[in-house]
């Protein structure tokens, strides 16, 4: 999976907490060292997934 970049200013068309993306590398180095942009870092586990809770059906009288 290609790594990701979060904005933390404005830069270009990207605002604050957007993804980054489509800059080159030398673009990117520059962002990283001026401290613009920064690396997202990857969840190495997935998340577990919760069932949810199953209520039974009641019917009403009509």
């Amino acid at each position: 999976m290609a790594k990701q970049y979060m904005a933390l200013k404005t830069v270009g068309r990207f605002k604050s907490g957007d993804i980054v993306g489509s800059l080159t590398e030398a673009q990117i180095t520059q962002l990283l060292v001026g401290g613009v942009i920064k690396e997202v870092e990857q969840a190495s586990e997935p998340k577990p997934v919760v069932p949810t809770k199953i209520t039974k059906e009641v019917k009403a009288d009509v």
